[in-house]
């Protein structure tokens, strides 16, 4: 029986998908000052995202793997996404990338972060993911102001655990994003299978030739490198920072979490419902200029600022 608990115990360690193994309740006003804003208080590196509902179908996804029919211009049956594939990938917006070019200054594959961060604001649609060092940030992007809440909100946690994975540099981002790599497999419903091996061939010709690791675990865990760089107003004010996943196979819209938690302390945790409008009363009334309706529009709060001058 031990030995079964064991290997239960390891299987689960790597097959966790959606951060299930480390799943905590917050049912109380207090249990969230104790485990959430005393660590941000402390002065704890920690790092805040808020999501309206805990749903396992709303995995932690890059927006650009959303909709990945839009990674497919042909009846490819896996693309790989590197700096080449995006850059080429905003063309598809109309003038989008001419728009950062004539505010910001140029974008190329040597110089991608500051572009990847205005797209995520701007567009919504990048290989990023957005976290805080506020936590009263994330809880704004939970609760969106909402009188009545049908569901839980969830708030994640993010600790780092090596500084390697963690960078304030411009240049370094830049690096990174350069050597991004992430082989995406189109959803089985989009593929013709009429020539069932031609599909696995494609498949297996392009992990071999872009990973070479052969195990499937591997495979599908990326790594995580986190990049604390504001490139514009509103992350700034969101105190915002990005998480970039990379070096992995996205099957579907989910992945195998191990090598994430390996260099990360993640957790999930579950906001009470009932909690919630509680919770929302005291970020109004604590932090006002964290409203919904202000956090994502900073015109919003400048006028609000100049009538009560």
């Amino acid at each position: 029986m031990k030995i079964n608990k064991i290997i239960n115990e390891r299987l689960e360690n790597e097959l966790d998908f959606d951060f299930h193994l480390d799943k905590r309740r917050i049912n109380t006003l207090e249990e969230l000052e104790k485990n959430i804003l005393e660590p941000y208080n402390q002065g704890k590196r920690i790092f805040f995202r808020g999501e309206r509902k805990e749903d396992i179908t709303r995995p932690l996804l890059p927006s650009i793997f959303r909709d990945k029919e839009f990674l497919f211009e042909n009846k490819n049956r896996v693309n790989l996404v590197n700096s080449q594939f995006l850059y080429s990938f905003y063309s598809k917006f109309g003038n989008f990338t001419e728009l950062y070019e004539k505010i910001l200054g140029s974008a190329d594959t040597n110089n991608m972060y500051s572009f990847l961060a205005f797209s995520q604001h701007y567009l919504g649609i990048s290989p990023l993911i957005d976290f805080s060092k506020s936590p009263y940030a994330a809880l704004s992007f939970a609760l969106k102001d909402r009188e009545e809440y049908s569901e839980d909100v969830l708030l994640y946690t993010l600790e780092i655990k090596n500084d390697e994975d963690y960078t304030k540099s411009l240049d370094v981002a830049n690096y990174w994003i350069k050597n991004y790599s992430v082989l995406v497999f189109r959803d089985v419903s989009k593929i013709d299978f009429q020539k069932p091996l031609e599909a696995f061939e494609d498949y297996k010709k392009i992990v071999e030739n872009n990973r070479g690791r052969g195990n499937l675990f591997e495979m599908n865990t990326p790594s995580a490198k986190l990049i604390d760089v504001p490139t514009n107003d509103l992350m700034r004010y969101q105190q915002g920072v990005f998480l970039l996943l990379d070096d992995f196979s996205l099957m579907g819209k989910s992945y195998l979490t191990k090598k994430i938690r390996d260099e990360f302390i993640v957790k999930k945790w579950i906001i009470n419902k009932e909690i919630c409008p509680k919770i929302l009363d005291m970020l109004l009334e604590e932090n006002p200029y964290y409203a919904y309706k202000y956090i994502t529009n900073l015109n919003l709060i400048a006028e609000k600022v100049k009538k009560d001058i």
